[in-house]
């Protein structure tokens, strides 16, 4: 485990690094959509339009994962008694949460399998099995991202054209309970006591190499820290896997 002084050089390495990214992407994407909005009228070769297009694709990935990087960077300085918590109710969260993440993945999608099979569904769905009025009393920012993690990643590991993920809660009494379930890849053993490393990634089977930082996973953990709650995951490669994230009852 890293020393005390270790973790904010850490810290601070981090934030000047994604400091100084967001500036420059910031301009590369702003130009490139303008560019791009003067394509018709310009009147530009297809290779052209195309590179355009690229570029302004790349750099919208590149600046999701600059805000991964200050979000955990964030949540890395984070001290539990600094963190305002408020009742917030789950059904209508993570709803939003399904919304913004199947709308992310429309924007950059994954190649899909080629088939002939028309009759294969195409598409991402969510389904919720929530209590209405179920609550757990948290810090709303760093739940929403705990939620959208686990949403992006059942659905980034996943090649299927019709991915499902189901979304489970539950009150146990003492603790209420976030599942959050897919049918995609799956984790090898070898690295499921490794997924909550920083900057750890898997090599998965069908792409090679999964974009991101890795650190979503670290991130979520280090919330559910914070909340004194924890995280789990069931796995089977090939089957998919389970996420289950469990807050106290306060």
């Amino acid at each position: 485990m890293n020393e005390p002084n270790d973790i904010t050089v850490t810290s601070r390495a981090l934030s000047l690094i994604s400091h100084k990214l967001k500036t420059p992407l910031s301009i590369i994407n702003g130009y490139s959509e303008a560019i791009l909005s003067q394509a018709k009228k310009e009147k530009f070769s297809p290779f052209t339009s195309k590179a355009l297009e690229e570029i302004n694709k790349q750099g919208g990935r590149m600046s999701l994962l600059v805000d991964k990087l200050m979000a955990f960077n964030k949540v890395t300085a984070a001290q539990t008694e600094g963190i305002e918590k408020q009742t917030v109710y789950l059904k209508n969260l993570i709803k939003d949460c399904a919304a913004k993440a199947i709308a992310q993945e429309e924007e950059t999608p994954a190649p899909a399998p080629v088939t002939d099979d028309t009759s294969v569904k195409r598409g991402t769905f969510v389904e919720i099995d929530c209590p209405e009025h179920l609550s757990v009393t948290a810090n709303e920012e760093m739940l929403r991202l705990c939620i959208r993690e686990l949403l992006a990643n059942a659905i980034k590991f996943n090649n299927k054209m019709e991915k499902i993920i189901k979304v489970q809660c539950a009150n146990h009494g003492d603790t209420i309970s976030i599942s959050v379930r897919d049918y995609g890849a799956g984790i090898r053993p070898q690295d499921v006591n490794r997924i909550f490393e920083p900057f750890y990634q898997v090599d998965d089977y069908f792409t090679g190499q999964i974009s991101g930082w890795g650190l979503g996973l670290p991130m979520v953990k280090r919330i559910l820290d914070l909340h004194d709650g924890s995280i789990s995951v069931v796995s089977d490669r090939g089957l998919g896997s389970i996420f289950t994230i469990n807050f106290p009852v306060l």
